[in-house]
């Protein structure tokens, strides 16, 4: 590239309710003492994060750097869909699931060291109808509810927040009815929580789809049915180490697309963040291989060009 900066950074203060605000700095005195050239981009509103990826496309970077949560690296990751420029990730949000499943250190100037040493590798996003894309997956019931919460604490971050958040929606969370169709089956359920996940992690580092691969060009349904409060208390943990997936009352799937339909009106999240979803019906399928990811070397992966 002629004259532009290799890198463009999508910087979210706000993620991880300030988190990124503080590691930021400690971030560029670590770029400018590697003297690595880059463009930088603050965001300031919900969403901002896609056009101004696709703005950084058009002006020629060729790897995107997300800087802030699962939510700051879903937006940056829809605005690079269709594109052959490469993701990176400087992690400073609240869950940090994202990099749980590709290896990339928590620490945000140890990620530097990916940045600039990295592999790129191809992976799977999800997709809801023809509109948002995921790179962790959908929650829909209790874990949305819990996704809500965390976002409006203001001490507790991370891991902390989420099992706070967790115990005291399992108390209180209403079961709801839901109808899963795939080219296999047609399932009636009562939920207490639906994921739709492309990673294994959500919440903080709940295991909710422990069988989940981004690169099987499957998505994994992970359906919780419904317990009396107490026993919901108790189950808890087994769910954050990815032990649900044999009980009786779980349904686990992998599909490459499924419909889900609801009498009642669902609450849901993608990636950490609030979403609406399209109506009472619709679909959540798999695309194979669409987004490049910088990984750290050790990560099988095929050579950055």
């Amino acid at each position: 590239m002629a004259d532009k900066a290799n890198y463009f950074f999508i910087v979210n203060l706000i993620a991880g309710q300030g988190r990124c605000k503080e590691l930021f700095p400690k971030v560029k005195v670590e770029l400018d003492r590697r003297r690595i050239q880059y463009d930088l981009h603050f965001t300031n509103e919900p969403m901002e994060a896609v056009d101004v990826a696709k703005m950084g496309i058009e002006a020629g970077f060729s790897h995107i750097v997300a800087m802030g949560g699962d939510g700051t690296i879903n937006e940056v990751a829809n605005g690079l869909l269709g594109s052959d420029a490469t993701l990176a990730v400087i992690p400073a949000g609240t869950g940090n699931d994202f990099i749980r499943m590709l290896g990339i250190p928590s620490n945000p100037t140890q990620a530097i060291e990916t940045l600039l040493n990295g592999v790129s590798r191809t992976i799977d996003l999800g997709q809801i109808d023809n509109d948002r894309c995921f790179v962790n997956g959908v929650g829909i019931g209790l874990d949305a509810q819990v996704a809500r919460d965390v976002l409006k604490m203001e001490r507790l971050r991370g891991a902390p927040a989420y099992l706070t958040a967790a115990v005291k929606e399992v108390f209180r969370f209403p079961a709801f009815p839901v109808t899963l169709t795939t080219s296999e089956e047609e399932l009636e359920l009562v939920c207490l929580s639906l994921g739709i996940a492309n990673g294994i992690y959500a919440g903080g580092g709940f295991k909710l789809a422990p069988k989940a691969d981004i690169n099987d060009g499957l998505i994994d349904i992970s359906a919780l049915g419904d317990y009396p409060k107490l026993e919901r208390l108790f189950r808890l943990p087994k769910v954050r180490a990815g032990k649900h997936v044999d009980w009786r009352k779980t349904v686990y799937r992998q599909t490459s697309e499924v419909a889900i339909s609801s009498a009642k009106k669902l609450i849901a999240h993608v990636d950490g963040e609030p979403y609406r979803l399209p109506g009472e019906s619709f679909t959540i399928r798999a695309l194979p291989g669409v987004l490049r990811v910088l990984v750290p070397s050790a990560e099988p992966a095929e050579p950055v060009e």
